[in-house]
């Protein structure tokens, strides 16, 4: 089986990261998936969509790190700090809060850095979304070396086209240093707000940079707010909603060109295995 660790990520703020990271994780937990959602970003928005602001489960991934700065004889596992009970079946949660933040100093002095990734070997779930905070920093950096696959969510609006070079640049340095396999599934438009030149205008700016732009585009309204107080993430609240629609329809299109991406990297190493392997034997 195929691993995947998607990350949902934008050092940008507002453009929608966590409500998409926890609504993709529901839609793959609808369609009988073993979900895990991990909430890297000590605000713990996830945690709260998913959990509310009163439920603070026993363990979270700030216990994980502080587990790490000790010595330990054996490999930690993240999966001892999972909330199996968010209500929603097939998804558990690794829950965040301010803890998190108070650890970031120690963990960048220790290098701590690929402690996500090594946590998450043996990982018996079938997707695996990762909610950074909307920072180039220590536990974004740490998502992105642990992902194999990665999504940007952006709104339309002009800085998203800075905030657009430099996330491919970071993705190119991660991938140079760390995760050379880390794929770029593409850039979810959200907030989107149909028959405006600027939004449109954005958008082909986009591509220019060179990114695969996913459809559908997710639609603005109030209703995501709302699922926010509701505690329950809008494709299983109002899933008859245009919204919960659209986020279910690219959650589908993103299922396809993941595979699609397999299929062809597999081919790729199939294929560069044998010209090796001719190589050696000519030699």
């Amino acid at each position: 089986m195929t691993q995947i660790i998607r990350v949902i990520y934008n050092q940008k703020g507002g453009v929608g990261k966590t409500t998409l990271a926890v609504n993709l994780a529901a839609c793959a937990a609808k369609s009988g998936k073993r979900t895990l959602l991990i909430d890297s970003d000590p605000q713990g928005n996830a945690s709260s969509y998913i959990l509310g602001n009163d439920k603070y489960p026993d363990s979270t991934l700030a216990d994980y790190y502080e587990s790490c700065l000790h010595l330990n004889i054996f490999r930690q596992s993240i999966f001892e700090y999972i909330t199996l009970n968010t209500k929603i079946p097939n998804l558990h949660l690794v829950a965040s809060n301010r803890e998190l933040e108070d650890l970031r100093t120690k963990l960048e002095n220790k290098h701590k850095i690929m402690k996500l990734r090594e946590g998450l070997k043996n990982n018996t779930y079938e997707q695996v979304y990762l909610d950074p905070p909307p920072a180039n920093d220590f536990f974004s950096l740490a998502c992105l070396i642990a992902a194999t696959e990665i999504i940007i969510p952006i709104d339309c609006d002009a800085f998203s086209i800075r905030a657009a070079t430099e996330i491919k640049n970071t993705i190119e340095e991660v991938r140079q240093d760390h995760n050379p396999n880390l794929k770029v599934l593409g850039i979810v438009v959200n907030q989107f707000q149909k028959g405006t030149k600027h939004s449109i205008g954005i958008i082909q700016e986009l591509q220019k940079i060179g990114f695969q732009i996913l459809e559908p585009y997710i639609p603005s309204s109030v209703k995501i707010r709302e699922s926010h107080s509701e505690i329950k993430p809008i494709v299983i609240g109002h899933p008859e909603h245009a919204v919960s629609q659209a986020i279910q329809s690219l959650f589908n299109s993103i299922e396809n060109i993941s595979q699609m991406k397999n299929i062809r990297n597999n081919f790729t190493d199939k294929t560069s295995s044998k010209e090796n392997n001719s190589a050696l034997n000519l030699d």
